[in-house]
């Protein structure tokens, strides 16, 4: 498969890796950033499986199955990175957060980045536990503590 092939065939998820993008760093311009460093730093590692695979793009079933594939391997990547780059920019830049999802971005963006995968891309838990390399019962414990953290927060804007 030749680099033009690979990003034909992971354009239509850019969308899906912006979101998780911008749930780990609410910033137009970074969120964009991460998506670009996450592709690029996927297809540098597995460019030789990448390189020397044959796929027959118009096989829509192979196209789905090897696209899903890449998402989930892109996601690693882009997670990694951006969970280090998001410490950082809050230290030096105070991103400032969307207004109407503050309760959202208060969180910590390890458990913001597991609640826009469990609730947004729509993953089980199982394959939370596959993209991040962490135990079921963390996910869980994260997707639990956020949850319970934004309903706090809810109640606590209900009663004023």
């Amino acid at each position: 498969m030749k680099r033009k092939d690979f990003y034909q065939l992971v354009q239509p998820l850019t969308d899906k890796l912006y979101r998780v993008a911008f749930a780990l760093i609410p910033d137009d311009l970074q969120a964009e950033q991460l998506v670009i460093d996450g592709m690029n730093a996927f297809l540098l590692k597995e460019r030789k499986s990448i390189m020397f695979r044959e796929v027959d793009l118009t096989n829509k079933k192979e196209t789905l199955i090897l696209r899903r594939h890449y998402y989930k391997g892109i996601l690693r990547f882009l997670i990694d990175i951006g969970s280090r780059r998001a410490i950082q920019l809050n230290e030096q830049m105070k991103i400032t957060r969307p207004a109407e999802y503050n309760s959202f971005y208060s969180l910590d963006p390890k458990v913001r980045v597991v609640m826009s995968l469990r609730y947004d891309s729509q993953f089980t838990v199982e394959e939370i536990e596959d993209i991040l390399f962490i135990p079921r019962f963390e996910i869980i414990e994260k997707v639990h503590n956020g949850r319970f953290l934004l309903l706090n927060d809810l109640n606590k804007g209900a009663n004023l």
